[in-house]
């Protein structure tokens, strides 16, 4: 029976004496965890050494870690405004000092990009895992307590929907109970999470224990990102390669913002797009494998998704018109899709041709009728009873189709107007800004049965039912990010060569694994060709790194800012040279002579003098010009920053980008600058500090006004 419970202590209480004094708990990744219970467990468990409680889980959200002053000021009252009552996890703020008690753990198989990588116990306590993999590691740990966030239903009072994580729910679930131990089911009520349909939606008799305490926190959210020209370069690359009437997968970052900008461009200004790639020589330079794998065109039929992550790129490709192409769940009427056989309009030639096909009988059975009702073909409230055809108004109508006249019949009191249940999305947990929180709550009804939440195993693998699954996933494109390249086309996405992990493998290996499973699929990783480091910069191409996401077996395609190389099906010298071509000119030197030296590439090799420029300064003119027409701007999608708060960013990011020597030098060149504070005024408001109180605000107000110089002088 469902224990309700209106207070966290209480409800943890409970489930301790339930479980035993033993919890090891899991909860999901990112958005859907149980913060208010989670908090209560951590309460008792510090003020009882006797309670052993084991936390097991992946994405930890949360405030950012400030390390200066100058951080606290800018970063803390945009927080504040964003994140507002948002309730900080008691764990985090104790693992990231490290001072977890003993009693305590906590294991994590994918972390906030680049946040632990200085923490050893993060580090102790990770589990490298794919995330089709996750139930199956943690569970081996004994999990006895699934807990998760969940929205209640406004329409019916038994229902529930775990919203942005119905990715592990189930299996974790069903893992644990066929254990047989004592095992608690808890769901965590907050009506901030928008009501998602699909397997997302629960029944309460489902769970042990629903604590509803009537008082909904803020959701976390990602601000919106900043995107470089280079980012923007990447994505106009990758736009090339999406087909329409396709499917589309893109993770999570700047590089997929600028991939849905550039596809939003690409539909909506496409004479402009294409007088860019021509611009560009795009077209020249990469056009057999554009041609041979994505289109340029608009998006008419549009485009289906099938993601780990429902983000806010799906929510922006959704209200452009592009991501509109509908999937069903049924094999013969995929296939009929497909092919071209039928349409999504419901008509005559349509009932005829499932009959052609074998999807109904010739005299229709239950199972047809059912089969018709629930895709639209059928009005809603006909059925089948002894032979018959009972239609909405009462009319019986015999089942056998071979009688002309009783077909006719059927033609006209029958038929619907256009399909049903079709789905544009497939995810499998949420993760955004608020305003992509609010978009989905505003979604009606019919829109967001649009939105199918599902499992893991579905958006990840071909598990769920390949058949299928290869239908839908008609033209797939999985588009995913990388820290860093080699020459032979190994990626590196998740930790580096010390073994300190950056962030997760996830389910990059998975994409790369079904797109050379899936017939007219296509791997792409972007990966920005340069990056600052300790020395300079760096090349994000490299001959060799030891850490090793994804291997060179699944190579498929790599973009850079500097173009596309194909690197599926291709020998070694043949993929060498493709990468060479999307590297930084300054770094393509010593990457040829490193191949000519290992006996990889020909001596007498040169790379092509088309793909010699490639600086910078070359590949962003264009750009910058469509930048003053107002397209591929920084933020394409609007921010959560003020345009003073964007200015003092950049300001304080090129600070904290500073050597310590170099920090210094602009400290002592700050105490020699003499500029009023006049034109600094709503800056230094902002940062508090317009009136110094003690020497430190008043050297950080000289320093501020120093660095700010340029950017207000421009102004």
């Amino acid at each position: 029976m469902t224990l309700y419970h209106n207070h966290y202590d209480l409800a943890a209480q409970k489930i301790i004496a339930d479980v035993g004094k033993t919890i090891i708990i899991g909860v999901p990744l990112a958005l859907g965890k149980p913060i208010g219970l989670l908090n209560a467990l951590y309460r008792l468990a510090s003020q009882d050494p006797t309670l052993s409680l084991t936390i097991m889980t992946a994405l930890t959200l949360g405030r950012p870690e400030l390390n200066t002053d100058l951080e606290k000021r800018f970063i803390e009252p945009f927080l504040d405004r964003v994140l507002q009552d948002y309730e900080e996890l008691l764990y985090e703020n104790a693992r990231i000092n490290q001072q977890l008690p003993a009693n305590i753990r906590v294991i994590e198989f994918f972390l906030s990009p680049g946040k632990y990588l200085k923490n050893n116990y993060v580090q102790q306590n990770y589990i490298s895992a794919n995330y089709t993999n996750a139930v199956r590691d943690l569970h081996s740990y004994g999990v006895n307590v699934v807990a998760q966030l969940v929205a209640h239903s406004k329409i019916n009072p038994n229902e529930y929907s775990v919203s942005c994580n119905s990715d592990l729910f189930q299996d974790a679930v069903n893992q644990m109970k066929k254990t047989g131990a004592k095992c608690a089911v808890v769901a965590e009520v907050n009506n901030n999470l928008p009501f998602m349909y699909g397997e997302a939606v629960i029944p309460s008799e489902t769970f042990t224990d629903i604590i509803d305490t009537g008082e909904y926190r803020t959701l976390f959210s990602l601000p919106h990102d900043e995107l470089s020209i280079s980012d923007h370069l990447i994505g106009l690359y990758t736009s090339t390669l999406i087909k329409d009437d396709g499917c589309l997968q893109v993770g999570i970052g700047k590089l997929s913002t600028a991939v849905t900008n550039a596809l939003i461009f690409r539909h909506k200004n496409n004479d402009l797009y294409h007088e860019l790639l021509k611009k560009m020589s795009i077209v020249q330079k990469f056009g057999d494998i554009i041609s041979a794998v994505g289109e340029t065109g608009t998006f008419e039929k549009g485009l289906y998704a099938s993601t780990e992550m429902l983000g806010d790129d799906y929510m922006s490709l959704y209200e452009e018109n592009i991501l509109k192409k509908q999937v069903y769940d049924h094999i013969g009427l995929q296939t009929l899709l497909n092919t071209g056989q039928i349409t999504e309009t419901v008509s005559p030639q349509l009932f005829s041709v499932l009959l052609k096909n074998h999807l109904i009988h010739s005299t229709l059975t239950v199972m047809d009728v059912d089969f018709l009702v629930k895709f639209g073909i059928f009005q809603d409230g006909i059925r089948y009873e002894n032979d018959y055809i009972l239609t909405a108004d009462g009319k019986k109508i015999s089942a056998d189709l071979n009688d002309d006249a009783v077909k006719n019949e059927i033609m006209q009191s029958c038929l619907g107007t256009h399909l049903k249940t079709g789905k544009i999305v497939h995810a499998a947990f949420i993760l955004g800004s608020q305003d992509l929180y609010q978009k989905l709550h505003d979604l009606t009804f019919q829109q967001a049965q649009a939105f199918d939440m599902t499992t893991i195993d579905r958006t990840n693998t071909l598990i769920w039912s390949r058949d299928l699954l290869t239908l839908q996933r008609k033209n797939m494109r999985f588009v995913n990010s990388a820290m860093m390249v080699t020459l032979g086309s190994v990626v590196v996405s998740d930790g580096l060569n010390n073994l300190q992990e950056v962030s997760g493998i996830g389910g990059q290996f998975d994409f790369m694994e079904m797109a050379q499973a899936l017939k007219d699929s296509r791997a792409i990783i972007n990966c920005r060709s340069t990056r600052k480091a300790k020395n300079g910069l760096a090349s994000n191409i490299v001959w060799e790194y030891s850490n090793i996401s994804v291997p060179r077996f699944l190579r498929d395609i790599v973009i850079t800012e500097y173009g596309i190389a194909d690197c599926r099906s291709k020998t070694d010298a043949d993929i060498i040279k493709a990468m060479l071509n999307i590297t930084d000119s300054r770094f393509q030197a010593p990457l040829l002579a490193t191949a000519k030296l290992h006996g990889k590439i020909p001596v007498d090799y040169e790379i092509p003098s088309e793909y010699q420029n490639n600086y910078p300064h070359i590949v962003e003119a264009s750009i910058k010009a469509l930048q003053k027409q107002g397209y591929f701007q920084a933020f394409p999608f609007g921010t959560e920053f003020t345009p003073d708060e964007i200015v003092l960013e950049h300001a304080l990011l090129k600070l904290k980008s500073e050597s310590q020597w170099q920090l210094l030098r602009l400290v002592v060149q700050s105490l020699f600058y003499f500029g009023k504070d006049k034109s600094y005024e709503r800056y230094l408001q902002r940062m508090d500090l317009l009136k110094p109180r003690n020497m430190k605000e008043w050297i950080y107000k000289k320093l501020l006004k120093f660095i700010l110089k340029d950017e207000v002088s421009q102004h």
